[in-house]
């Protein structure tokens, strides 16, 4: 699968890059996210702590929307999370340090605009991995 990175995700990238250590970056999230070239045929995909289905401010299900999550990340030993939109693509979104569980919802009613734009072919492609 190709992963499509958005607009979004290289601004959140750059915002979040003084906060992410480089060998974090280099041994642990670039080697998660290019999993997605397998995806679901990794077990990574089946951990929880991991991987989930993406849900609205009412638990429903995001259509098409998934997320990387990473825990104890950096020196703040803050969570990071990657809303990935799946199609017959990975569209990596928005990625953002969870603070608590009401931002988490706004991030991710976010997400389900910029699926929608992703759906509409209306949102700006940076690069491809």
């Amino acid at each position: 699968m190709k992963i499509i990175i958005t607009q979004w995700a290289l601004d959140s990238y750059l915002n979040l890059i003084s906060s992410i250590q480089r060998d974090f970056y280099k041994n642990i999230l670039r080697p998660d996210v290019l999993l997605l070239r397998q995806y679901p045929n990794d077990p990574k995909f089946l951990q929880a702590k991991f991987w989930s289905i993406a849900q609205d401010t009412s638990n429903n299900k995001i259509l098409n929307g998934y997320k990387m999550k990473w825990h104890q990340v950096g020196d703040g030993k803050v969570q990071l999370r990657l809303p990935i939109g799946i199609f017959s693509e990975a569209f990596l979104c928005e990625a953002y340090i969870k603070h608590n569980d009401k931002f988490e919802k706004r991030q991710l009613a976010k997400f389900k605009f910029y699926l929608q734009r992703i759906r509409q072919n209306k949102h700006i492609e940076r690069g491809q991995l």
